[in-house]
């Protein structure tokens, strides 16, 4: 007996070929971490709808076993993800997960309001649980991203969880929250129990970077910056800040350079100079895209602790 009767198999292919041209050739607007995981959630509704399409031809037999289409389905979400190669992507394995859990979800309904295998009510619960695992990391980045807007001026706030989800380690980075030690010497007014700890480590780029700051800088001034080393030594470090127009280039970015002394240390530029600073060319500061601080291979086992980032 075929898997699908003949006057489905049309219908379940069209479905594959759709399918295949949405998850190969199309992409959501925007770039950032929220889209990015949006898109990657979007295989579980697309696989659950697939799998409902797939066995609803099934509906009018009910002792036929459905796993071989869920087992085929999950093939041709491998298949599609092995095909990225193709196209210059890279599969990824979460991707495949996403899929799965799609499939699950899509069995689950067919049992519970199809087939009547299974409690409708219990269905419900099943999928439910399956969609808030599937769509966890968007719903984690849109509350990061509201943070931020709320948090704004302030670009790095160590004290917020969510804050300091846009901060990660640049190549040879690690970054970690640690809480203050009570025997550092700090202004009274830091508003600041705790901070993020950058340590040093083999790498082109060895600090912290921010991919994501909340990109408006206009009607500011200034940008304030609180960090703090635990160092014997002095650090020498670079800012470097750039907008989404940037070029890759040396001299299409702002570059300053730190002198961390031992203890605290406050910072404070002109927004001008960051303005400025691109050859040929403002920066655009509706638009920043990146701010990274970072250290030579020259330093490597050392670190130091970021306390604050803001704009005045």
């Amino acid at each position: 007996m075929p898997l699908f009767p003949f006057k489905d198999s049309w219908f379940v292919f069209l479905a594959l070929l759709i399918t295949t041209v949405i998850l190969l050739g199309a992409n959501l607007p925007g770039e950032n971490r929220l889209i990015y995981s949006l898109q990657d959630s979007g295989h579980f509704l697309i696989f659950a709808l697939l799998t409902l399409i797939a066995l609803w031809s099934y509906r009018k037999v009910r002792d036929r076993p459905i796993w071989p289409v869920l087992a085929l389905a999950l093939m041709f979400g491998i298949l599609i993800e092995a095909a990225q190669y193709l196209i210059g992507r890279d599969p990824s394995l979460y991707d495949v997960i996403m899929d799965l859990l799609g499939i699950a979800a899509g069995g689950i309904l067919y049992a519970g309001f199809i087939r009547r295998s299974l409690a409708p009510h219990f269905s419900i619960a099943i999928v439910l649980l399956l969609v808030l695992s599937a769509f966890a990391q968007p719903l984690y980045w849109y509350i990061a991203y509201q943070v931020r807007a709320d948090q704004f001026p302030r670009l790095i706030d160590p004290d917020d969880y969510f804050s300091r989800a846009l901060i990660e380690g640049s190549q040879g980075g690690v970054v970690r929250h640690v809480d203050l030690p009570g025997d550092w010497s700090l202004p009274a007014d830091l508003d600041s129990d705790s901070c993020t700890y950058v340590t040093l480590l083999d790498g082109r780029w060895p600090g912290m970077d921010m991919q994501e700051p909340e990109p408006d800088w206009r009607g500011y001034e200034r940008l304030e910056l609180l960090i703090y080393s635990d160092q014997p030594e002095d650090l020498p470090l670079t800012l470097r800040i750039h907008d989404r127009s940037h070029n890759r280039r040396l001299e299409d970015r702002y570059n300053l350079s730190l002198v961390i002394r031992p203890g605290y240390n406050h910072f404070s530029r002109p927004l001008r100079e960051v303005e400025d600073a691109p050859s040929g060319r403002t920066m655009d500061m509706a638009a920043i895209s990146d701010v990274m601080i970072f250290a030579t291979r020259d330093h490597i086992g050392r670190g130091f602790c970021l306390l604050s980032m803001g704009l005045q």
